[in-house]
């Protein structure tokens, strides 16, 4: 498959490059890369072009600075780059070349990741706002309760119990500040 955005290489279910190392190998990670950069190589007709010993170099390099892109990571960011869109070669294609269209694809990723995680947070906040309300909830057990559903019985007794101290604990600080507020106005002869 060939991902045509960033959203369908968070949607592959292509193990990223840690995993391939981890898993099968640091040869077989590095195969994986050599053919892709391979694909590039042979796209371009650049007279300064990388050589094997070059390839090798850049296949570490990307898995050294990239372990969690996936392979379908490479293959957009590397098709990115032979389109143009990381700008011209200028008739050099070399390591350094590789690595800053991987920094620029990888900025587009992040960027991506980002919006993609604070939606979720939004979605997550929405789905928390259309919740079960406590009084909701308490109207639900004492229907069970009544019903003869034990569990719903001892879950209302224990409500009962941390709403009767929460009131309990209300009532001391709303006593202790009005026993201070009275304190502040004797101070001062009212």
């Amino acid at each position: 498959m060939r991902p045509k955005s960033v959203d369908d290489v968070f949607a592959s279910s292509e193990p990223a490059l840690a995993m391939v190392d981890k898993e099968l190998g640091r040869n077989h990670a590095r195969a994986i890369v050599v053919i892709l950069l391979s694909e590039v190589v042979g796209f371009f007709n650049a007279s300064n072009t990388m050589n094997d010993a070059q390839v090798a170099i850049t296949t570490d390099l990307i898995i050294e600075e990239y372990p969690y892109f996936k392979i379908d990571d490479l293959k957009l960011a590397f098709r990115n780059g032979m389109k143009g869109r990381y700008g011209e070669i200028y008739n050099r294609l070399d390591g350094s070349v590789i690595m800053r269209w991987l920094k620029q694809y990888n900025q587009e990723r992040c960027a991506k990741a980002d919006i993609a995680s604070f939606n979720e947070h939004k979605n997550r906040i929405e789905e928390e706002k259309t919740g079960l309300f406590y009084d909701e909830y308490r109207k639900q057990l004492k229907e069970l309760a009544f019903q003869g559903n034990t569990d719903a019985q001892e879950a209302l007794r224990r409500s009962d119990e941390v709403l009767h101290f929460m009131k309990k604990k209300s009532l001391e600080k709303q006593k202790k500040q009005l026993e201070e507020y009275e304190r502040k106005l004797a101070g001062k002869g009212i």
